[in-house]
């Protein structure tokens, strides 16, 4: 299966008015998955598959397996949204990435490295179709979804309040662009807190409710002295 035909089944199964017909289906091999996707599809895949080979496996490595296993899991959480509504949706992401939308797709879906993310970054592309977020938004949390691991993604909701975790996660998690540095303690270790972006991520991907009161610039937790000792020192260097 050739990177093209990999495109454009992406682009035939994202638009299919037949994605519901997912729900009905109930096995989770491979090769159920599989070829569930490519029913979906105008191209009859399955007929010239079916014909030149005796095993699903000589369609698809392991790869490619891999990535309709995952692929799938994405396609699923779409199930409700409408033909139109995901028509739009590609037609946006094919704008903005100003490459086909089948290309882009799969690229994204694939550098996932946990089946969990497909679901999160199904209710990303849900939130952009019901309006809730920007493409662009889209774009950069699809992006800090692929860059966080999977363990430190349930980290999140810690940081609704200035925290931080000696485990690690915090810098890591600073580094994606989920969270702000909240808290300079020169005493201690920084608080961080969400940013704008790692509450979208929260809400829209995890359906988890962000209330945040947002200040103004960075709170400063350092011992300042007091005007007493200030005139002490200096008188002491006069």
């Amino acid at each position: 299966m050739t990177a093209d035909d990999l495109s454009n089944i992406i682009a035939e199964s994202i638009n299919s008015v037949d994605l519901g017909k997912l729900k009905e289906e109930k096995s989770g091999a491979v090769k159920d998955l599989l070829f569930s996707i490519l029913k979906l599809c105008a191209k009859d895949y399955i007929g010239a598959a079916e014909s030149g080979v005796q095993s699903y496996k000589d369609i698809v490595g392991y790869k490619e397996s891999e990535f309709f296993r995952k692929y799938y899991g994405f396609l699923y959480e779409l199930a409700d949204t409408t033909p139109e509504q995901r028509h739009k949706f590609c037609e946006e992401v094919q704008e903005k990435a100003e490459d086909f939308s089948g290309n882009v797709i799969m690229g994204i879906v694939d550098r996932m490295d946990n089946i969990h993310k497909e679901k999160i970054l199904a209710r990303l592309t849900i939130a952009k179709i019901n309006g809730w977020i920007t493409i662009e938004e889209f774009f950069r949390l699809s992006s800090m979804l692929e860059r966080i691991p999977y363990v430190d993604l349930k980290m999140l909701p810690k940081y609704k309040e200035p925290y931080y975790d000696e485990s690690g996660d915090t810098e890591l998690l600073f580094a994606t662009g989920s969270l702000n540095q909240h808290t300079i303690d020169a005493n201690g270790p920084s608080k961080y807190v969400l940013s704008t972006l790692g509450e979208k991520l929260l809400c829209f991907g995890f359906g988890i409710k962000v209330e945040m009161e947002r200040e103004l610039g960075t709170n400063m937790a350092l011992n300042f002295a007091t005007p007493e000792e200030t005139r002490r020192i200096v008188n002491e260097l006069t």
